[in-house]
This record gives C-alpha cells, sequence and structure tokens, in this order.
C-alpha cells in the first residue's frame, strides 16, 4: 500500500551512498557537467540534487527495505547499476586477489602469484568479463566507485529495473522524466514544478529539469541569474544548437586571433609564440634606494627546474636572470633570494627589511580599520604612474618552439626566457594598441569602467594596491585581449544563446587573466590559475598571465550531447518577492556564510553588464549589495523569515521544503530552526551529506564539507506545548528514529555512522518542537532579536543538547556490555565510538568532528594518528605507546591504560608484561577485581578488528587484546 501523504526522505535517505557519490562528483573538478559554465561558490553535486528530488517525489510503503531497493535502482547505487556503471577494468592483480582457491585454479595458470598473476592461455573473453563481474562484486562500495562512472553518465536504465520500479510503485514508465511526471500527477495532480529561489551556479534547476520537472529558479544576482540560465540553455541545448555554438566558438576566437598575429603580440622575431607572460611588482627600498623586485619565491617552475637568479646592476637595481634545468646550487640561490618575507621587502642589496605596511604608508583610523597611504588611481589609468610605490615589471616570457625530428614528426618545446629588447618592444606595443581605444572601449562598454564599492573582500585592491576601478584589476596585455572579445561579440550579428555563452568566456578570462591570477610552479602543473583559489580578491607580488592560445580551452566551453530538459523559467529576483507557485521548493540559502556573494561577483558582473543589458532586457546588472541576505543577528533573521514565510505561502499544503546548509553547532542549529518555525514551517526530517576534499592551504590543509537537508512541511497544528512535558516526547522520538535507522542499516555494508544518529536527535527535537504552534515560556521573536555571548544557551539549544545527551546514552556498541558502558567518561566512549566508525570504514572529518560534538569534547586531536580528509584513524596501542600519561583525563582513563598495557604485551610478545601493568595501575584495595570486567569487556571489544582487513594497523594489538582478555579472565581461578 503507498503513501503519498508521506515521502521516503521523510522517513529514510541511504546517506552514505549519497555522500560517497557527491565525494565522487566534486573530486571531478571541471569534468563536472556544470563547472565548465563559469565560477560559482559551493555548488551542490547534481546527484545529491537528483537524490533529493526523488526522495521528495517518491512515496512510502509497508516495506521500508523495499523503498530503499527501489530508491537505489533509481540512482544505479544498487549492485546491478554499479556493474551498469562500470567503465574501467580491474587489474589483473586487483582480480587474482578477489577470486578464491577455484576460480585462480580455474581462470590463471599454477606460475600466477599474487605479485605477477598470469591467465591460463584459451581464457575466452567472455570469461575474462566473468571473472570481472565477480571480483567487481567483492569490492566495498568505495572500491567500486574509483571503476564507476557518475549516476549521471548512465542513459538508459534496462528495462527489468523498470519493470520491478513500476510494480512497486504502481506506474507506468520506462525512464526517469516519465515517472517523475507520473510521481508528480499522483501527488500534487500536475507535473511537479520545483523552486530554488537562491540558484546560485543553477545545480538545483538544471538537475531538477534534466530529470523531468519544470523548473522556477531566480537568485538577487545577475551573475547567479548568467550562470542558471546558462546552465539550462546551454548545458541543455539541443544537438543543433550545440553545433551552432562551437562554430561561434571557433569563428569569434579566429576574428581575434588573427588581430593578435597582424599586431604581432605574441610572436617573437623567430616566430615563436609565447604562452605564459610572468609579472612582478616593483618597489623602492627606502634605505638604499635600489629597486627591488617583489616576489616570496623565485622558482618559476619545479618541473622543469625554471629558478629567476637577482643580479645586481651596481647602480639601482636588478637584472632578472632566467635559468632552466638549473643545477640544485642554483635551486638554493635562487630560494634564497626571496625578496618578500613574513610582510617586509628583503632587499638584496642592503640587506634591511622594511614592512610592505610601511612602504604603503598604512595607518590606523579610530575604529582600527587599516588606511592606505597609496596613490589612488585614477578612472583613465590603467599603468601605475612613475611616482608610485609599485611599478609592474614584466620578468620572464615562456615560449613554444616547434622542431621537426629526423622522422618528420612534429615536437614541441616550451622554454623560460627572460625579455629581450625586441619583447619589450612587443610590450610597448600592446600598450599602444590598448592606449588607441581604451577611451573608446569604455564608452561602449566593452571594458569596466565601474568604481570598486568599499566592501570586505573588495576593499582589500584598493587598500594593497591602490587600484579604485575594476579594469585595474588587469595588465594591458589582459585588457586588449578581453577587450578584443567583447567588442567581437557585442558587433557581432550573433544569437542570445551565442552572446550568453561568449559572455561564460568572458567571464572565464577574467577568473584566469587577472593580475589576481596566481603563478603555480608546481612538477607538471606551471601555469596560470583562477583568481577564487579562496574567496578573496588576493593581490600578488607576482602573477602570471596567459596570452590568446592558453586561453583557447577557457574560450571553448565544453559542450557535449544535449540533454532533454523541463520546461523551465529564470528570473532576477529578490527571494521575499517571488510569487510563483511551486509543489517543492528546494533552497541552499546564504546562511550562516562567510561568502559575500554579493561583493564577489561584481569582479564578473563589471565585465558583464554590457552584454546583460542587451541580451536579457528585463534584468538589472547591479549586484543588489543592499537587499543581500547576509550577516547575522536580528536583520539576518527577519530576512530568512521574509523569505520562508514568502515561500511557504507559494507553496501547496502538501508540498515540501528542503534547505541545505552548512551544520557548523547547535546554535547554528537552533536559530535556524526558529527562523524556519517563524516562518510556518516544521521540520519532518534531516539529513547529512557529508563530502570532503582534501585542499592543501584551506582551513589547515582540510576543507570539509557537511551539507544538511532540513525537510519541511508547512506548519497546521494550533496545539501549545508545555516545556516540561517535551522531554519524554523527544526522548521517544529520538530512541524510535535511532531504531528504525538501525533496522534499515546493512550490517555489511551500514549506511550510518554516529553523525547520522547525531543529525537525527537533532532533527527529532525540532520535529517534536515545531510539530506545536507554540511552546510556553519560549518567545521565538525576542530569541532571534536578541544578542547574547558564545556561551550562553538558549532555550532551543538546552533542548537540543537534552536530544543529543539521550541519544549518545542510547547508543551504546554492538554486544557491548550496558553497566560498563555507563561507567566510561565521554572521553572513552568517544575513542570507542571513533573505533567503531574506522571498523565501518569511515574516514571524513566531520564523522569525527560530529561524535565529538556530540560527546561535548573539544580536545581529541591527539587521540589520532591521522587526521586528514578522508584519511581519518585513531592511534593504535603501539602507536599511543605511554604518551600523555597522568597529563590528560583520557591518559588516566582505564581505556587508555588498558592501551599502555597492550603497548607492553606487544613489546614484550608476552600477556604477562600488559597484565602486571594493570594489577600495579590498580594495585589500591579491590580496584584490579572491582574493574575486571571492565577490562575485559574493552579488551573483547579491540580484538574484533584482529580479522578486520582494513584495520591492519590494529591486528596485532588486537590479537594480544584477546590472549591478555583470556589471561585477565582465568587470573585467581
Amino acid at each position: 500500500m503507498l503513501d503519498y501523504s508521506k515521502s521516503f526522505i521523510e522517513t529514510q535517505f541511504p546517506v552514505s551512498k549519497i555522500s560517497k557519490e557527491s565525494y565522487k562528483e566534486r573530486k571531478a573538478n571541471l569534468g563536472q557537467t556544470l563547472t565548465g559554465l563559469g565560477k560559482w561558490w559551493g555548488r551542490k553535486p547534481l546527484i545529491l540534487v537528483r537524490a533529493t528530488m526523488l526522495g521528495v517525489l517518491l512515496p512510502v510503503s509497508d516495506n521500508p527495505k523495499k523503498d530503499r531497493e527501489i530508491f537505489l535502482k533509481l540512482l544505479t547505487m544498487d549492485e546491478e547499476g554499479l556493474l551498469l556503471r562500470k567503465s574501467k577494468n580491474l587489474p589483473l592483480k586487483k582480480i587474482f586477489s578477489l577470486l578464491n582457491f577455484s576460480e585462480k585454479t580455474t581462470y590463471f595458470s599454477s606460475t600466477s602469484t599474487e605479485e605477477k598473476p598470469v591467465l591460463k592461455k584459451g581464457v575466452t573473453t567472455a570469461e575474462k568479463k566473468k571473472i570481472q563481474k565477480i571480483a567487481f562484486a567483492r569490492l566495498s562500495y568505495d572500491e567500486k566507485l574509483t571503476y564507476c562512472d557518475r549516476p549521471e553518465h548512465v542513459e538508459e536504465i534496462p528495462e527489468n529495473v523498470w519493470n520491478e520500479v513500476n510494480d512497486h510503485l504502481d506506474t507506468s514508465v520506462s525512464n526517469i522524466q516519465e515517472l517523475v511526471e507520473e510521481l508528480g500527477n499522483k501527488r500534487f495532480g500536475h507535473k511537479p514544478r520545483i523552486g530554488d529561489a537562491f540558484a546560485g551556479g543553477g545545480s538545483i534547476p538544471f538537475e531538477s529539469a534534466r530529470i523531468g520537472a519544470d523548473v522556477y529558479a531566480s537568485d538577487l544576482n545577475p551573475v547567479a541569474a548568467l550562470l542558471t540560465w546558462s546552465a539550462l540553455n546551454i548545458a541543455g541545448a539541443s544537438a543543433n544548437e550545440i553545433e551552432t555554438l562551437k562554430k561561434f566558438q571557433t569563428h569569434v576566437y579566429d576574428v581575434v586571433d588573427k588581430k593578435i598575429v597582424e599586431w604581432g603580440l605574441e610572436h617573437n622575431e623567430y616566430g615563436e609564440r609565447a604562452d605564459s607572460y610572468l609579472y612582478c611588482i616593483e618597489s623602492n627600498c627606502p634605505e638604499c634606494g635600489y629597486k627591488v623586485p617583489l616576489a616570496p619565491s623565485w622558482v618559476i617552475g619545479q618541473g622543469t627546474k625554471t629558478v629567476a637568479l637577482l643580479r645586481d646592476n651596481n647602480v639601482d637595481g636588478f637584472e632578472i636572470e632566467i635559468i632552466q634545468n638549473a643545477s640544485d646550487e642554483e635551486i638554493l640561490k635562487s630560494k634564497s633570494m626571496s625578496t618578500v618575507q613574513q610582510g617586509k621587502l628583503k632587499c638584496p642589496h642592503c640587506k634591511k627589511e622594511t614592512p610592505i605596511a610601511v612602504l604603503r604608508k598604512d595607518r590606523r583610523d579610530a575604529d582600527g580599520n587599516t588606511i592606505s597611504g597609496l596613490r589612488k588611481w585614477e578612472k583613465n589609468d590603467f599603468l601605475p604612474e612613475k611616482s608610485d610605490v609599485f611599478q609592474e615589471r614584466l620578468f620572464c616570457i615562456r615560449y613554444v618552439k616547434e622542431n621537426v625530428d629526423k622522422k618528420g614528426n612534429k615536437k614541441i618545446e616550451r622554454y623560460y626566457t627572460k625579455p629581450s629588447i625586441e619583447d619589450l618592444k612587443r610590450e610597448q606595443n600592446v600598450i599602444n594598441k590598448l592606449s588607441e581605444r581604451i577611451d573608446d572601449w569604455k564608452v561602449k562598454g566593452y571594458i569596466p569602467t565601474d568604481i570598486i564599492e568599499e566592501g570586505y573582500n573588495t576593499n582589500q585592491p584598493v587598500r594593497e594596491r591602490g587600484w579604485q576601478y575594476w579594469h585595474q584589476l588587469f595588465n594591458p596585455r589582459q585588457l586588449i585581449i578581453i577587450g578584443l572579445f567583447v567588442e567581437e561579440i557585442s558587433e557581432g550579428k550573433y544569437t542570445q544563446l551565442q552572446k550568453a555563452t561568449g559572455l561564460l568566456g568572458i567571464n572565464k578570462f577574467a577568473n584566469f587573466n587577472s593580475k589576481l591570477s596566481m603563478w603555480v610552479n608546481s612538477p607538471g602543473v606551471e601555469k596560470v590559475v583562477h583568481v577564487f583559489t579562496n574567496q578573496a580578491l588576493n593581490t600578488f607580488y607576482n602573477y602570471g598571465t596567459r596570452p590568446l592560445i592558453d586561453l583557447k580551452n577557457l574560450w571553448n566551453i565544453t559542450l557535449n550531447a544535449s540533454f532533454e530538459l523541463g520546461n523551465s523559467e529564470v528570473q532576477l529576483s529578490d527571494a521575499r518577492e517571488v510569487n510563483t507557485n511551486c509543489d517543492i521548493w528546494i533552497t541552499d540559502p546564504p546562511y550562516a556564510d562567510a561568502v559575500n556573494y554579493h561583493e564577489l561577483t561584481e569582479f564578473f558582473l563589471s565585465w558583464d553588464k554590457l552584454l546583460i543589458k542587451k541580451e536579457f532586457k528585463d534584468w538589472y546588472t547591479d549586484s543588489k549589495r543592499v537587499l543581500a541576505v547576509k550577516g547575522k543577528g536580528k536583520e539576518f533573521n527577519e530576512s530568512m523569515i521574509d523569505v520562508y514565510r514568502n515561500l511557504s505561502q507559494h507553496m501547496p499544503d502538501n508540498g515540501t521544503q528542503v534547505v541545505m546548509f552548512t551544520h557548523q553547532d547547535v546554535k547554528v542549529w537552533a536559530e535556524l530552526a526558529m527562523i524556519l518555525w517563524s516562518s510556518g514551517l516544521r521540520v519532518v526530517s534531516a539529513w547529512n551529506i557529508a563530502t570532503e576534499t582534501d585542499a592543501s592551504g584551506l582551513k589547515q590543509g582540510n576543507y570539509v564539507k557537511g551539507t544538511v537537508l532540513l525537510v519541511l512541511k508547512k506548519q497546521t497544528s494550533d496545539d501549545v506545548a508545555f516545556q516540561d512535558e517535551l522531554y519524554q516526547k523527544i526522548k521517544k522520538e529520538v530512541q524510535f528514529q535511532i531504531d528504525s535507522m538501525r533496522d534499515l542499516d546493512d550490517k555489511e555494508d551500514p549506511n550510518f555512522t554516529d553523525a547520522d544518529y547525531l543529525l537525527a536527535s537533532y532533527a527529532s527535537s525540532l520535529k517534536i518542537l515545531t510539530s506545536y504552534r507554540d511552546i510556553e515560556g519560549i518567545d521565538v521573536k525576542y530569541e532571534l532579536s536578541r544578542t547574547r555571548n558564545s556561551s550562553e544557551e538558549g532555550p532551543i539549544e538546552s533542548i537540543i543538547n537534552k536530544a543529543v545527551k539521550i541519544a549518545f546514552d542510547y547508543l551504546i556498541p554492538e554486544s557491548f556490555d550496558n553497566l560498563v558502558w555507563r561507567e566510561l567518561s565521554a572521553e572513552e566512549r568517544f575513542f570507542i565510538r571513533s573505533l567503531e566508525l574506522e571498523m565501518g570504514n569511515v574516514y571524513q572529518i566531520s564523522a569525527y568532528q560530529e561524535l565529538a560534538r556530540g560527546f561535548s569534547i573539544s580536545n581529541y586531536r591527539d587521540m589520532f594518528e591521522n587526521f586528514r580528509a578522508n584519511k581519518v584513524r585513531l592511534k593504535t596501542a603501539s602507536e599511543y605507546r605511554t604518551k600523555g600519561i597522568d597529563k590528560d583525563i583520557f591518559g588516566n582513563s582505564l581505556m587508555r591504560n588498558i592501551l599502555v598495557s597492550l603497548h607492553l604485551c606487544v613489546q614484550s610478545e608476552s600477556t604477562l608484561e600488559g597484565k602486571n601493568y594493570l594489577k600495579a595501575k590498580y594495585d589500591q584495595g579491590n580496584e584490579y577485581w572491582n574493574k575486571r570486567s571492565a577490562i575485559i569487556e574493552i579488551l573483547g571489544f579491540v580484538s574484533r578488528f584482529e580479522k578486520i582487513s582494513h584495520m591492519q594497523h590494529w591486528h596485532k594489538d588486537s590479537y594480544y587484546a584477546r590472549l591478555l582478555k583470556e589471561s585477565i579472565r582465568n587470573d585467581g581461578v
């Protein structure tokens, strides 16, 4: 019996598999479907959107396991689906390691070893496919994904799957689009209409349209609206349109290339063309007056061993020599010549140091803000004046040389060189060509003329370089190239679709070819990278510039086979003023978010205004800073309530909202809950999708992302509750939710971790709270308006924290003695539960962070041997040794002392040392004998790891845990 009053996502959601699929998609970088359209911050993975959509549309039955099975089949996350997505063959070594003895004997020669397996002669292609399939089936889900395409690449789900889907859902469909339409008809009486009022990079509207829904998308920001429109109309273009767009891209590039070649801007006198220009800032040393080229490193390329060496001209400055294939001595010498160290200019001539802030004549105003003393560039400036503190210098060029070998094969060689006199003439020619047309281009809008408005991010280039106008973030080479493209697109007779495609290319040029574009010297990656390596407008002392040939791949946006999308509408609109009705709203609001979209997008908007005005006549070209939902506190909370009250009013009574946000702490949860509650919504479930990437330089080497899906319905109750009656209801709901999740979990491939159970307790408390119109003693409006310090706990936080305690008291490790568990400290429980995560192949930092929050543990890093993203694991007894004993709470705990005893057992290869240590440690009265049952219980738990293949680092300790457990059990018998 199907129940359309409830959605699948309200009762269950396979978070583990969706997290892994989302992570795989994120790791694809530019291989993601929408990333190639242009920069946006925090695009949600398309698989997450698809799963959310289906989760909302699918009904529930009286067979939850079958519901889950059908859901996974539709997402190709089941065994058959993974095999369908398998696009790479397992290597022979891997296959051999996964086969049993009989299978090895059948298919491999008798001389085969693990290191060198050899197939028998005569093994057929069909047999090779068979052992591929056998081995693949025995991999874990994570391992299978390494050999699979993403779900979105599956063009057709097999007929037998649709037969099973139709049988369970009482439908008659043969593809995902038909299913979405029929489910919409059953639930809403028509094809579902999905809305996103914070469309951003367009993931939610695009994927919703791709699987067959009608879509409404809006955003306050014109850059976001452009990306969303492009996702739906360019990524979703027809085959004929794609062919036309490719011809357009080729034609425009060729037109600009012809001019650049005719003007001789990038070819040297030997006919070689440059593919990189490197510039540095130069400033006078205030101590000796020398002109000092500034750079934190003069290593240009680690792979090519290319370095720059400064040579004193014995007059007023330095020559910069470029050496390729440098010796170790030359590389060390180059590294020693860094002229910017710890925010100071270090002069190689007089050896004196001067803070960069002193060069800029920085001072503090009455409010403590830094005020730069640099000259502010005027509107007509595109080069520094001679009197400016910072000058700009071209110091290196990389040319591409074509050679033909003896066999007639063309070979490409790249080499770095310092600019010759002819190169410097070409540099002056660039300036001349720009000077000839810059005034005309400004009038026509081909290059930006807007002043950079003050803001948290936008103040940085003004303060650090004196650049007041957006065009000043680009040097003459960059301006001439981008200007030529804008000129051609604007003046040519092209369609709206073509010009929008061109606009995306312009934005990519700006991102990868600005004075804020960093030069990377890593091995194999010696190139200019994009401006937004983080969420800021960073100025550099040295930077790279891309000539036209190095921009071709950026210009030619990847356009693949078309997708058949549902009907869509894109508007520029404030979310508070949306007046379109949608059955389902899925939004990713800027909640508790440090990204200043309204400021950062002005970098692109400065280039976009002309073409947006021409091609999207009903759009504005202002970032609408004043209206942006941002910040925190009363004003922000009121804006959010207005937004979600409006969306709730534009949704049917049986509609659903899913709010995506980055989970931070209980305070964030409490505040968001009050906002949504005040908006006329109630929580029905919440799920945490954890994805992580290891990104050096961001957040101490780890960029951790956990996206919470908060599922909401309209608030229809008039009931009022009293706080003292909520506890038992919340306790019952928390335990029910945990039991339900455990019943559904797959023991062989666990789907839920402690982080998910913790989240379930949050959701359970909010589910009970928001089911009432009011709760006696809680004034939501007052709570949202008042300012409290970080340590002060509000009433909603208090209720959520009680729910968390209920959950963690209820979550006892499988087969662990209840009485022993209750006697353990929070640190000991955390360590044991963390070991359970390891047993379940959980390596995400976010999972352990959530666990620590649940146990109110803040100081836990010393417990871990590795705390890098997706590689997290605890220290073993042998790795811990005796470190930290008697220095902290955990160090003096029973669990920690048991680890010491195991270390001593391993070290001495005997259980005697370990047992004697515990007896000596607990020698007061009957303490050892009183703790014996707890010691045996913990040792029994640790001994479980002995046979777990992915916990080899524990095998020896676990082996002795088993022996020591028996020794202590028999002690005194």
